[in-house]
């Protein structure tokens, strides 16, 4: 009988002084950062950091695909994040990624192809805007997606993960991950109550990997069923491709100072209620070229997408022999503007009425003091 009791006592203790990290990050207001992964054939596809920040409600992602490449100190080599890919280790992994966006991800998803079309069949299908309708009959398998809003179940799912497209750049697949992604987890919240009753959690449960505890994972649903995912920010690493040993990898812009940069913006909008009017996407921006050389609004218009912000007009200045590079707010608050000037370090901020044919919220004229990610 002692022996029964203390049992019984042991487990109730256990249980009641389990943590959660999850709840105890959201309850303290601070920034939830998850990075969800989708496998395929027991390596990553899908890499979406996803952050959220409890007192907004707001969300982003930062698309961060298996191949970016850089040094990574713990192997003494120069090679993709998915060299330190191990479902069983992610301490590894996480900090490596952690280090890359100068920001801690301190948690993980991960599903199989398998596991994410038994999750999406779970939640009754997930809503996906497909633009053009895929047919491609003379593969094994068969891809055949329609155009327009669907709701797709999860063989479906997966079709629209790995169906073959011809001619489709980075940007548009790390914008079809992100959808898929975004997706998932709106479902996840819309279908909570339905997710939480003790007998459907546990199916859930057992297709995911994670460091959430199980009462971690319930958390995390609750925050779906909380978070802002119509005005989430989409961002993705942008860089160059370069041969390494066979690999073909992405290293980020400027040595990856230009993603830190991305990510220090995300985490100081995310906290502000005050609606879409910091949000990047929500600015548009017209780019200049105040010199002759050849291409640098068009590279500009580049570096503030990655940004996320909205370049509506890329064109050269009437005068192509301007020294100094000048920044105009065309809305008279000057917030915007500022936060643009930041970005390219612009100490030149005027505000003008003045009308442009794209009618941009901000207009840059590049000068020669540009030398293409800073004003010097």
């Amino acid at each position: 009988m002692v022996v029964l009791i203390a049992v019984g006592t042991g487990v109730f203790v256990f249980f009641q002084v389990r943590t959660d990290p999850v709840k105890d990050t959201v309850n303290a207001g601070q920034n939830l950062v998850v990075d969800i992964i989708v496998e395929h054939e027991h390596h990553p596809l899908v890499n979406e950091v996803v952050f959220y920040n409890p007192i907004s409600r707001k969300t982003a992602f930062m698309d961060v695909p298996p191949d970016t490449g850089g040094l990574l100190p713990s192997l003494g080599r120069v090679d993709g994040i998915a060299a330190l890919y191990h479902p069983e280790k992610m301490r590894p992994y996480l900090d490596q990624l952690g280090s890359w966006l100068g920001t801690p991800v301190p948690f993980y998803l991960i599903l199989d192809t398998h596991q994410l079309s038994a999750t999406v069949d779970l939640l009754t299908g997930i809503e996906l805007f497909i633009s053009s309708s895929l047919e491609l009959t003379q593969t094994t398998p068969l891809y055949l997606l329609p155009s327009g809003n669907n709701r797709l179940d999860g063989p479906k799912v997966i079709q629209y993960l790995l169906a073959p497209r011809e001619g489709e750049d980075l940007a548009d697949r790390a914008s079809r991950y992100q959808r898929l992604v975004q997706a998932w987890l709106r479902q996840l919240g819309a279908e909570k109550n339905f997710l939480l009753r003790p007998e459907v959690f546990p199916y859930l449960w057992k297709n995911v990997a994670s460091n959430f505890e199980d009462v971690g994972m319930k958390t995390f649903i609750q925050v779906c069923a909380t978070a802002d995912w119509e005005r989430t920010v989409m961002q993705r690493v942008l860089g160059t491709d370069r041969d390494v040993d066979g690999k073909i990898l992405l290293f980020p812009h400027y040595n990856g100072t230009l993603l830190k940069d991305s990510i220090r913006q995300i985490l100081e909008v995310l906290p502000r209620k005050d609606g879409s009017a910091l949000l990047p996407s929500s600015v548009t921006i017209e780019i200049l070229n105040g010199t002759k050389q050849p291409g640098l609004a068009t590279r500009t218009s580049l570096l503030l997408k990655s940004f996320g912000y909205n370049v509506v007009a890329v064109r050269n200045a009437d005068n192509t022999n301007q020294d100094n590079t000048v920044i105009v707010d065309r809305k008279g608050t000057q917030e915007a503007a500022r936060k643009v000037a930041d970005i390219i370090q612009c100490r030149k901020l005027i505000t003008s009425q003045e009308t442009t044919p794209a009618d941009a919220d901000v207009i840059i004229t590049l000068g020669k003091d540009f030398d293409g990610r800073y004003v010097r």
